[in-house]
């Protein structure tokens, strides 16, 4: 079934698979709002996560997050929180309204990507193989997921559109091969640019 013109379109998964840049390539080409669950939690705290979890406790941060997740409605692109989807209440929101896609990193790839000053920047990223293991069966809840080591972005997003069938609202890419109609990609190329290109780290 396509995504429909009405329905949210989520990306989950751990820090450093990519929803961030991810979601801003997919807003871009899909012509919809990104909204950033973390970036709307700092806009509504006053002050960045680390802060919150000093001072405040995860916890607090959690409740900020599933408060977001709430108002999340209508067509946008939306890059959740490492651990926004495995909130109940929340994952049962996204579920009914939103088409959820899980960006599935091995803890290498992540690693590579976050570099060590991501990893000291985020409150949680410690403890990211344990955080995996709990986080799995949840994350697995989600409608499709996309394995994202070794690909650049693009090629993620033209994974994530295939599988959500939004063809239709698709802005046609410089990428896409003469007379593809859009369906084919470079993917060997574009897995070539995936070592070079930058990915915006993600929050927990």
């Amino acid at each position: 079934m396509a995504l429909a013109s009405a329905e949210a379109l989520a990306l989950t998964g751990m820090m450093g698979c990519g929803k961030s840049t991810v979601a801003a390539v997919l807003g871009r080409r899909l012509r919809r709002r990104v909204l950033s669950t973390d970036a709307e939690v700092v806009r509504i705290a006053g002050k960045p996560i680390p802060r919150i979890f000093s001072e405040d406790g995860e916890r607090a941060f959690r409740a900020l997050e599933r408060r977001v997740v709430a108002g999340v409605s209508g067509p946008v692109v939306v890059d959740l929180g490492g651990g926004a989807f495995c909130d109940p209440a929340s994952a049962a929101r996204l579920l009914a309204t939103s088409r959820v896609v899980f960006l599935d990193v091995s803890a290498g790839e992540a690693g590579r990507r976050l570099g060590a000053s991501g990893m000291a920047s985020r409150p949680l990223a410690a403890t990211w193989s344990r955080l995996l293991a709990a986080r799995l069966p949840l994350y697995r809840r989600a409608q499709h997921t996309v394995r994202v080591d070794g690909l650049a972005p693009e090629a993620v997003e033209r994974l994530v559109l295939d599988l959500v069938g939004g063809e239709e609202e698709r802005v046609r890419s410089p990428l896409d091969g003469p007379g593809s109609g859009g369906r084919q990609w470079p993917f060997d190329r574009l897995r070539a640019r995936g070592s070079r290109t930058g990915w915006a780290g993600d929050v927990p």
